[in-house]
């Protein structure tokens, strides 16, 4: 995936891309225009930024540099995130950019990662909110533990966050939790932490709510506990069981056609990733046995058969 994908954006971190605002109701945030206080504070917050990275260059990306110069969000959301708190602002944000380096957040590209990550359609981008904010599909019972692919779904995962959250902007994304057939093998707190670290600590302020679609009433406890580990990082989850309580949240015409929409999208070959290499070409490279590639390619299969009927909006 390309994870260089800021030039949409403009210097107030506004998507020059995204659909036409005229088509979409949105009065929540009212307008995103930066205000003279927040200027004088990006000014102030900005420069000792740019004071640390003069200082010790290799610990940032050149192009991180040229983003927080050029794209005032970058600073503004981290002031934000701290309710104005100027200090903590600033140190947050030094830790974002020294994370994005160490990560080697422009290192990785769809050659780094199996294509049946996208296969499974575990975790997805795709369309847009009636206010304009693009959506990450989650659908937790295609979500396994293994421990030995972590690495390489946290590389997935960044970078699908990173390339929605500049799509988004100042407008922000929504995360729709898709929880159908969810089932005790899918929870993983250790997971959960991870994505909660992300977008707190590096991509503060983009997440803007979540919808839980399919949630069972018996499971709702167990949410409450993951809108604790989330924090102020949603401003609400939104429960959603039926075609009409999504319709509130997103139009038809983006609402994927397995939960009732109109959208025949295929979301297990998006784009961003349809260059990635099969378990089976990429294993090798890591050291994994033929053996274990089979091992985890049958993992995958039965989700990878399942998602290809949804996409077409086929029965299961």
């Amino acid at each position: 995936m390309d994870q260089n994908n800021n030039n949409n954006m403009d210097e107030n971190g506004n998507n020059k891309t995204s659909p036409d605002s005229s088509s979409i109701s949105s009065n929540e945030d009212g307008k995103y225009d930066t205000t003279p206080q927040e200027k004088e504070q990006i000014e102030r917050v900005r420069a000792k930024f740019l004071e640390r990275t003069d200082k010790k260059p290799e610990q940032f990306y050149e192009q991180d540099i040229d983003l927080v110069k050029t794209n005032e969000w970058w600073t503004l959301r981290f002031i934000k995130w701290h309710k104005g708190n100027e200090d903590k602002a600033l140190k947050q944000m030094i830790n974002a950019f020294k994370w994005r380096k160490s990560f080697g957040l422009y290192e990785r590209n769809v050659n780094d990662i199996p294509n049946e990550f996208a296969k499974a359609a575990a975790f997805f981008p795709y369309g847009f909110d009636r206010k304009g904010r693009p959506m990450i599909y989650i659908r937790v019972k295609v979500y396994r533990k293994i421990q030995q692919l972590n690495i390489f779904f946290q590389q997935f995962v960044v970078g699908i966050v990173n390339h929605i959250d500049a799509l988004g902007g100042r407008k922000g994304y929504a995360f729709v939790f898709d929880v159908t057939g969810m089932g005790i093998i899918n929870i993983d707190f250790d997971f959960l932490q991870f994505l909660v670290q992300l977008i707190q600590n590096y991509y503060p302020y983009g997440l803007r709510y979540a919808i839980c679609y399919n949630v069972p009433k018996v499971v709702r406890p167990l949410w409450s506990v993951a809108k604790i580990f989330l924090g102020s990082s949603v401003r609400t989850f939104q429960f959603c069981n039926t075609r009409e309580e999504l319709l509130k949240f997103i139009p038809p015409q983006w609402l994927l056609r397995y939960m009732g929409g109109e959208c025949d999208f295929d979301f297990t070959d998006f784009e961003e990733v349809r260059g990635a290499p099969s378990v089976r070409e990429v294993g090798p490279k890591y050291g994994f046995t033929p053996a274990e590639i089979e091992k985890y390619y049958k993992i995958f299969e039965g989700s990878i058969a399942e998602a290809a009927l949804l996409s077409k909006g086929q029965p299961v």
